[in-house]
């Protein structure tokens, strides 16, 4: 047996190593391949709505047209926020049921209409119910406002105070939460918020209800406050946050 001098054993043995480190990447890369040969794409982290189902609902359509004032209809508005709101919900995690997604409606009754709506909660076993709307008064009432089931479970409260607090701080809005009794607040059996964009009957509201830029500012408002609500009733599930607009405690012997 022919034997080496140790130097030239551990020159072969570095020159093993080089080439070993060059050629890992390589061997690696087949390892992570896929069948097509292609690299896999690295793993997405988990959105903050992750696991989440949302029936966002779109307020009237077809033969409803909501609030009309100026030629401009509600039921056109709250389709276009919604599909931009699905948009984000879903770069966020949460799949979105819409429950109309063109100008169509359920029934010819209002309240056939609103329960099928509903129904579509119990369908897709969702989390969250978030219905909206446009408003509408004779007075010249302006500002974004959500609505929760008066009387109903802290986390719907949570949820319409969520979002109303990033209304407040994305948009001119200076209403607060209010309580209200809703048909799809009533009855949708898990947490439910209204969510009235601004009123048609403010001349200056209107025209920025039209633009997409305003539109896209109330669906990141929406979303961020469902981010918020989620994150709320991660710590205190039983507990809604304060509120502005709730009524002060009566003082002793009032």
């Amino acid at each position: 047996m022919r034997r080496f001098p140790l130097a030239q054993v551990v020159l072969i043995g570095l020159a093993a190593v080089v080439v070993l480190a060059a050629l890992w990447p390589l061997w690696a890369g087949e390892r992570t391949a896929r069948p097509g040969g292609e690299p896999e794409a690295p793993e997405t982290p988990p959105g903050p709505l992750a696991g989440m189902v949302i029936v966002v609902d779109p307020g009237h359509g077809g033969w409803d047209p909501g609030a009309v004032v100026g030629g401009v209809k509600e039921k056109d508005l709250t389709l276009q926020v919604s599909q931009e709101l699905k948009a984000l919900l879903e770069e966020r995690g949460a799949r979105v049921i819409l429950t109309r997604t063109d100008d169509t409606h359920f029934s010819r009754t209002v309240r056939e209409d609103l329960r099928q709506r509903v129904a579509l909660v119990a369908e897709h076993r969702a989390d969250l119910f978030v219905s909206v709307h446009a408003n509408q008064d004779r007075c010249n009432c302006w500002g974004a406002q959500t609505f929760y089931q008066k009387g109903g479970s802290p986390a719907g409260k949570t949820l319409a105070i969520s979002i109303q607090n990033r209304l407040r701080e994305r948009t001119d809005t200076t209403r607060y939460a209010l309580p209200g009794d809703y048909y799809v607040l009533r009855t949708t059996e898990v947490p439910a918020a209204i969510v009235e964009m601004g009123f048609l009957s403010n001349g200056a509201e209107r025209e920025k209800l039209q633009q997409p830029e305003y539109q896209r500012t109330l669906a990141l408002a929406i979303a961020e406050g469902i981010e918020a609500y989620r994150e709320h009733i991660a710590r205190q599930p039983d507990v809604a946050p304060e509120n502005p607009a709730d009524p002060s405690p009566s003082r002793p012997g009032s």
